[in-house]
């Protein structure tokens, strides 16, 4: 009964999707997806196919804690999935390898970073199976994590701060490849704490030299005293087009390097070099029954940023991956849709990208949700931290000192030994697929060539008459 009940649920899933996606958006006014600008229609397509979906599934390993017999995510796992599409998106960006993905050439380490979120994990559905299993992120091991830890069963629903918990868990218990290099940091209730995205980033809890300067308060008091130009940001978000793009460009980029003194004076730079990059999660609410226009607009500024990657959202009980929007549209990747778990290599590569862009109006967006920041240097938390800095004036986000935040020690000497492998290996990985790259457009061109050279001999009279009298004969 509960299987019939299932294929039922995953037709009408599929219907709403198919309908859904009948409908499209025109540029009218301004767009950004994943902190591209949009200014074609053409562009919103362009962007969504080159980013990783994943959606519901079915016909994939029984899970096997507290006797589940379920084998498929309709109905309840839209938001592990959406999850999944966060951490896929981050390891997009920290890879730098899958902007242009070819779905007629996939690249081997796009194939293998997809395994980490293959579903049929058996070794995972196995009872009392400890042992890690290659498959990192897939929905067999983040129910493990989540059963451990808050005792949720197969087929329960998720909230964003579960399923963020569940990542964070599983990246800093267990040694994923790909991840090498990758901070992650989730924050709750709209508060930052700059102290813990230094450590991550830097991979040190205090300076250690005889400067002794590690001094985050200092830092957040000067920068208070700042002339950051937050009213011309409020100006900007509602529309005042006569502030001039120039002097408020201008501005702000004075303001940056401003900042970038401030950390130089206050946070030691012998101890405190980057190292990696830092994933920054902030969960939070924008109103309580009705999100607030505000908060929208400021969303829509987030999101301009190169910065951005991403935001779990979507409607009230029904999760999204919002990647942009379009004028008063977000433009979303929706797991609502059921595919099959058992599909060969090729087939679940190419059903991991999207063939549509689904939209979803602002009005609608459920109040809780979380942004995701992809910060891969200084330069992208300076500019983070303007951003904040710049909207305080409606409250949006605010820095603060988490009490529960404990910056957990790593072997730093074998954590740079990895990355530096790890960038080697995608330097060698990059200059493969250029020569790919290289080698796919010669033989294009030959074809091309070729085939000229067929049209023109094909339109050549005396070869045609040949033709039309060996025909005869």
């Amino acid at each position: 009964m509960q299987q019939i009940g299932h294929q039922i649920l995953s037709k009408w899933y599929q219907t709403n999707y198919n309908y859904r996606a009948l409908f499209q958006y025109e540029v009218k006014e301004e767009g950004y997806i994943m902190g591209q600008l949009i200014e074609r229609n053409e562009d919103i397509l362009n962007v969504v196919i080159h980013t990783i979906r994943f959606t519901y599934r079915q016909g994939f390993q029984a899970y096997q804690c507290q006797d589940s017999a379920l084998t498929t995510d309709s109905g309840w796992g839209c938001v592990i999935r959406v999850g999944q599409m966060m951490m896929a998106e981050l390891l997009k960006r920290h890879l730098k390898c899958f902007y242009n993905v070819d779905l007629f050439s996939i690249p081997r380490l796009l194939q293998e970073v997809l395994q980490l979120f293959k579903d049929d994990d058996e070794m995972e559905s196995q009872k009392g199976f400890v042992r890690p299993s290659k498959y990192g992120f897939s929905i067999q091991k983040i129910m493990r994590v989540a059963y451990k830890e808050w005792g949720k069963k197969p087929g329960e629903w998720y909230s964003p701060n579960q399923i963020v918990q569940a990542i964070y868990k599983i990246l800093s218990e267990n040694n994923i490849t790909y991840c090498c290099g990758l901070g992650f940091v989730p924050f709750y209730e709209s508060q930052i704490d700059l102290r813990a995205i230094f450590q991550e980033m830097c991979m040190v809890e205090n300076c250690c030299c005889q400067q002794r300067t590690f001094s985050i308060e200092q830092f957040l008091r000067a920068l208070e005293k700042l002339e950051i130009g937050k009213e011309e940001v409020v100006q900007v978000m509602h529309g005042n087009d006569s502030i001039s793009d120039v002097c408020y460009d201008d501005q702000s980029e004075q303001n940056k390097k401003e900042i970038g003194n401030l950390i130089k004076k206050y946070i030691c730079q012998k101890c405190f070099i980057p190292i990696r990059a830092v994933t920054v999660c902030l969960l939070s609410r924008i109103g309580c029954d009705q999100p607030n226009p505000d908060y929208i607009q400021a969303i829509r500024q987030f999101m301009k940023k190169k910065y951005f990657a991403g935001m779990l959202g979507g409607r009230p009980k029904e999760a999204n991956f919002i990647v942009g929007f379009v004028d008063n549209k977000f433009v979303v990747l929706d797991p609502h849709l059921v595919q099959e778990a058992k599909m060969n290599p090729e087939e679940y590569i190419k059903s991991c990208f999207p063939g549509e862009a689904l939209f979803m109006s602002d009005k609608e967006i459920d109040c809780s949700l979380g942004l995701v920041f992809y910060l891969n240097n200084m330069d992208d938390l300076i500019e983070l931290i303007y951003d904040i800095q710049a909207h305080q004036q409606i409250n949006f986000f605010s820095f603060a000192h988490l009490q529960h935040w404990k910056y957990q020690e790593t072997k730093k000497e074998e954590q740079l030994q990895n990355i530096k492998e790890m960038k080697e290996f995608l330097s060698e990985f990059q200059v493969q697929q250029q020569q790919q790259q290289i080698l796919n457009l010669e033989i294009s061109t030959y074809q091309e060539a070729h085939q000229n050279e067929i049209e023109y001999f094909d339109q050549q009279p005396i070869l045609k008459e040949i033709d039309s009298s060996y025909e005869e004969i």
